[in-house]
């Protein structure tokens, strides 16, 4: 009833029909394109066809190295979660054994889906949660949003209006500054940034989707923090997978200001939800989400090794060391040895 097939740009408008029917803004076959241009990556994409060749799934699959430089296949780097993207159940259990399948004919260490709605009870499938999103519900009444909020989140946003410490913008023209600032906070949490390009492409490639949110000192005009923010109409959800701020300003409540802003920017957009992206369990960006009034939602993250022997990307203890010493390692180090290891180590 069903085969799988490898992507061609042939596909393509059906593909990108179907992602923005059933799937999300990083089903398409433009964060593909970001994938490839961005670091070189090789993508096994696929789509299951019916027997009138008609979409019915597809399959976005990306082969990189793990830390324990294995060959691995991941759907999808750089995607806190993508649920598989098919029009029936039986498309699913179909588009499921089709990545089993990839996994031996490519010669993968192992395959991970990266799920939140969706689960699979096949044994073989080893599962990790260590991790939640976190979604805001939106309403055209920002005050409605805004009494989701502990006490003292609500008294942080509404103080760093009432000071006048910042202003924002959505002028794109300020991403150089953004991805200063980006990188620094990146190197204090001990984590490579990418290069600068791969933010451009998004603009570039996915014009209509990508956004950039600004913070600006009210009283210097420079850029304090930002985010890169995505629409996705198809799920009606804002998604925030890049940001970062000057921590010298936390005491002025920037991330509070910062976040409301994209509340109120989801708002003016007519989505229903805000995604504040993934916390491992219990951390403390989790205990600050909580305060928005956001509810953790459990990620499932889903690994095909083979085997009964569970296997997968490192957890945070693992990377303890890593992250320690890239932190005090010497900048010029490691602005230049973060984008080429971002080419290699599936994020």
């Amino acid at each position: 009833m069903y085969s799988c097939i490898a992507y061609t740009e042939a596909l393509k408008d059906e593909w990108d029909l179907f992602a923005h029917k059933r799937g999300t803004v990083f089903h398409t076959s433009a964060f593909r394109q970001i994938l490839i241009s961005s670091f070189g990556y090789q993508c096994l994409y696929h789509a299951i066809v019916n027997s009138d060749n008609r979409i019915c799934g597809i399959i976005p699959l990306v082969v990189g190295r793990s830390l324990a430089m294995k060959k691995v296949g991941a759907s999808l780097p750089f995607v806190n979660y993508m649920d598989i993207c098919t029009d029936s159940e039986e498309a699913r259990s179909f588009a499921i054994n089709a990545m089993k399948d990839l996994k031996e004919r490519f010669k993968l260490s192992y395959v991970e889906l990266r799920l939140k709605d969706q689960d699979t009870e096949q044994p073989e499938w080893h599962r990790s949660l260590q991790h939640h999103t976190f979604l805001l519900p939106l309403t055209e009444d920002e005050e409605s949003v805004l009494s989701l909020s502990s006490r003292s989140n609500r008294n942080h946003v509404r103080k760093a209006y009432k000071n006048n410490w910042f202003t924002v913008s959505f002028d794109v023209g300020y991403l150089d500054r953004f991805y200063k600032v980006y990188v620094k906070r990146m190197k204090q949490l001990g984590s490579p940034a990418p290069d600068i390009s791969f933010f451009r492409r998004f603009f570039e490639l996915l014009p209509d989707h990508a956004f950039l949110l600004s913070v600006l000192d009210q009283q210097t005009g420079e850029v304090v923090g930002g985010m890169l923010l995505l629409k996705s109409p198809s799920n009606a959800t804002l998604y925030y997978p890049y940001g970062a701020n000057l921590i010298e300003y936390n005491s002025k409540y920037l991330n509070n200001f910062m976040y409301w802003e994209a509340v109120r920017f989801g708002i003016r957009s007519g989505l229903n939800y805000l995604d504040l992206g993934r916390s491992q369990t219990g951390s403390g960006t989790y205990k600050y989400k909580e305060q928005w009034g956001a509810k953790p939602e459990q990620l499932k993250y889903l690994v095909y090794n083979g085997s009964s022997q569970s296997t997968g990307a490192p957890d945070k203890q693992s990377l303890h060391l890593f992250v320690e010493l890239w932190k005090i390692a010497p900048s010029f180090i490691t602005d230049s040895a973060g984008k080429r290891l971002m080419k290699y180590i599936l994020p």
